[in-house]
């Protein structure tokens, strides 16, 4: 939840998270790691080519805290 929307933990209000978080896919890339914009709580995961990059890919991306603009 922190690399997407820079929140350490889920919203304990009934209105949630403001702006609500979204996913932008981008166009099919297997050497880019997915990044957030969190100031929109925005994800962009490129489109890889397996489910398994998909996942190393974004578990790396969550370990570097790799976020900001895009």
């Amino acid at each position: 939840v922190y690399f997407w929307t820079s929140s350490p933990s889920l919203p304990a209000s009934e209105e949630g998270f403001q702006p609500m978080p979204s996913i932008t896919i981008r166009p099919p890339d297997d050497q880019h790691l997915p990044t957030a914009n969190t100031c929109i709580s925005r994800l962009y995961v490129p489109l890889y080519s397996s489910k398994q990059i998909l996942k190393q890919k974004l578990l790396l991306a969550i370990k570097t805290k790799n976020f900001g603009f895009v």
